[in-house]
């Protein structure tokens, strides 16, 4: 078979160095003095306090990560989706708004009695307000 496919043979061999390692680890953990193992309870303890007083305030994920508030902060990657979202929200809404006014326009000059080209002239509204008095 392909190695890649089948690597089981890798798994066996780890797992036998894992069992060595531990029961070599077993042996040594016999012959410690007390004060060795006096120092290493010490030491884990302070351990597991110096943990707890850092997870103040702080809520563990069940994966073992963790969480506050204001956690999102420190990702790059969520910040600048975050902003590329928010870029497009705009764009989309400004393009929108435009397309509407432009919509409107179109529909005014063609509903008109008059032709498109009275609205283009400079000077046509001072002659319409010239000839029509209001």
């Amino acid at each position: 078979m392909n190695k890649i496919q089948d690597n089981t043979e890798d798994l066996h061999l780890e797992e036998d160095q894992a069992k060595a390692i531990a029961q070599l680890l077993n042996d040594h953990a016999q012959r410690l003095s007390m004060r060795t193992i006096k120092g290493l309870e010490d030491g884990r303890a302070r351990a597991v306090n110096a943990h707890e007083s850092k997870m103040t305030g702080h809520q563990v994920n069940h994966d073992g990560t963790l969480s506050t508030w204001t956690s999102w902060t420190g990702h790059p990657r969520l910040i600048g989706v975050s902003f590329i979202c928010a870029a497009l929200i705009i764009v989309l809404s400004v393009n929108m708004f435009y397309k509407n006014t432009n919509e409107s326009s179109d529909a005014f000059l063609l509903g008109s009695e008059l032709p498109p080209e009275a609205f283009v002239d400079r000077g046509f509204e001072p002659w319409l307000n010239a000839e029509v008095e209001l």
